[in-house]
């Protein structure tokens, strides 16, 4: 799933324009239009709030006339994600479990109307190609090779303007907990990561916070935030699960054996187990499951409905996935069959429109049952004795703490032991060296990107975008702003996607100059307050 980002307070013009000579007056064309960044105010999130402000100057210096428009988060997420009614955004795109699933909504060239996913407005026939064949490439290596060039042709491009790729964050009280292993796409919030944990010091109870409340216990009703996917994701299980090397891992699944049958049909070996309320899991609660999110188009795995034409059981221990005869898939499993979770057949279907159920105590099977929710306040979970990847802790709660100050407090004193936030900020940066506090730090799928609208004039040609990417302080942003954590962003796939990522893509030099001499070799000229032109043909 992306989320908005931040800049000033208020609409600001912060262009002073380029430090160059100007071009003969005679030679200049129009101006390029006035741009509007798009923004929200700093109490939404502080790093992301400077990094546009910055931004923008920055564009200005290489005579891009800037303006910086706050919005509340609501109409900006609505301006840029629905009507695509801005110039420039700076987004954070994170928690995909497939690289190319996500580009296949931003970047494909049919689906540039409003409100269906390519904000960016970018068209290209040979990237929408690549992306097909690899949605249809049951062959990994094969696929591995498409994903490589896609990069290149959208690096090239530049669509997207990757600035910081930011990392999976654990920050923990280590005398309390330890052993913090990360996976694709949830990170230090994993399932994984959960069955892996080892408590120190005598503590059973793993303690954690979230800012705001939680919204809903059911896990068909609600909207991908990851609030939600952290605690859902091991409430109940999916047919396979991902080990810390982004390798399916039947040891800890529910399917011990997967087999491809043919172009467009998985089968599956299921394990003996139990729900939470101590009924069987059963290959039939497993095809019902499939047939029930798909027939009742469950909007928050209508992605992964699209590949699911029917499931059948075949005998007590196996079932089959089929898939639409003209929309094959080929990483089912990792776009699939990790992501639905298995439903008991005997609570859900009677429900009609599940995604509207009032669900007050969710049954399901995974190491983590539900024991109270005090809404607005806590959310406490216990452990399933019964499950085959039991977690080593009794207990698991999450407090609902708005103020970081707080937060840091109950770490540590040990009244929380672990932040699953993820929080890059000033008080991180001054706690993270006490000797009660770990800090590790790994890669992640998530990154920040500055997406220009092609829409906009000037904006559809790729030596203006690349010309900005070159004006993009990422250093900066990282050092001042946020603390020296992330590394600096270069490509729209990250290093923690393992072999489907590549460093062999175009690279961008951070120097505002390198930019204006692009601009001038592009058949642009400036003005003598330094604001970028056309010139006359």
């Amino acid at each position: 799933m992306i989320a908005g980002c931040t800049g000033g307070d208020g609409d600001e013009d912060d262009s002073d324009g380029a430090d160059v000579e100007a071009t003969d007056p005679d030679k200049l064309g129009e101006q390029l239009p006035t741009y509007q960044f798009l923004n929200n105010a700093q109490s939404y999130n502080p790093p992301r709030h400077d990094a546009i402000n910055l931004m923008a100057d920055q564009f200005g210096d290489i005579g891009l006339d800037m303006e910086v428009e706050v919005l509340e988060w609501g109409t900006l997420f609505n301006r840029v994600d629905v009507e695509y009614d801005y110039d420039f955004s700076l987004w954070h795109t994170f928690f995909t479990i497939d690289p190319v699933l996500e580009l296949n909504s931003t970047m494909y060239s049919e689906n540039t109307d409003p409100g269906q996913g390519n904000f960016a407005g970018y068209e290209n026939p040979d990237a929408d190609e690549l992306m097909d064949q690899y949605l249809e490439e049951p062959d990994e290596d094969t696929r591995i090779e498409l994903v490589h060039d896609l990069q290149r042709t959208l690096m090239e491009d530049l669509p997207q303007m990757p600035i910081v790729d930011m990392p999976f964050l654990a920050v923990y009280n280590n005398e309390q907990v330890d052993n913090w292993e990360a996976d694709l796409p949830l990170g230090f919030n994993s399932y994984w990561t959960m069955i892996n944990l080892e408590m120190q010091g005598g503590e059973d109870t793993l303690k954690g916070y979230w800012p705001e409340a939680l919204d809903t216990m059911n896990i068909l009703g609600h909207n991908d935030e990851n609030k939600h996917t952290y605690n859902f994701s091991v409430m109940y299980d999916s047919l396979v699960r991902l080990n810390d090397q982004v390798e399916i891992d039947t040891d800890v699944s529910l399917a011990t054996e997967y087999e491809r049958v043919d172009t467009t049909t998985m089968e599956y070996t299921i394990r003996d187990h139990t729900f939470h309320d101590g009924e069987p899991l059963t290959v039939e609660d497993v095809a019902f499951s499939y047939n029930y999110i798909n027939e009742n188009e469950v909007p928050v795995y209508s992605v992964q409905s699209d590949f699911i034409d029917e499931a059948e059981v075949v005998d007590d221990s196996t079932v089959r996935i089929h898939m639409p005869e003209d929309n094959p898939l080929g990483p089912f499993n990792l776009l699939v069959g990790t992501q639905i979770p298995i439903l008991p057949e005997h609570r859900w279907a009677d429900r009609d429109e599940p995604s509207q159920v009032n669900v007050e105590e969710p049954v399901g099977s995974g190491p983590l049952q539900f024991d109270y929710w005090d809404r607005g306040a806590e959310l406490g979970l216990e452990r399933f004795d019964d499950h085959f990847a039991p977690v080593d802790f009794e207990q698991r709660f999450w407090r609902i703490i708005p103020e970081t100050s707080t937060v840091w407090e109950n770490l540590r004193n040990g009244d929380l032991n672990y932040e699953p936030f993820g929080r890059i900020d000033r008080q991180l940066d001054e706690n993270r060296d006490l000797d009660e506090i770990s800090v590790q730090s790994v890669p992640a799928t998530s990154f920040w990107h500055c997406t220009p609208n092609q829409r906009s004039d000037g904006l559809g040609d790729p030596e203006v975008r690349k010309a900005a990417y070159n004006a993009v302080p990422r250093s900066a942003i990282i050092d001042q702003i946020l603390f020296g954590v992330p590394e600096p962003g270069f490509n729209v796939v990250t290093e923690a996607f393992g072999p489907l990522h590549t460093e062999d893509v175009p690279q961008y030099e951070e120097d505002v100059d390198v930019g204006i001499e692009r601009l001038q070799n592009a058949g642009y000229g400036y003005d003598e307050d330094g604001m970028l032109h056309h010139l006359d043909e």
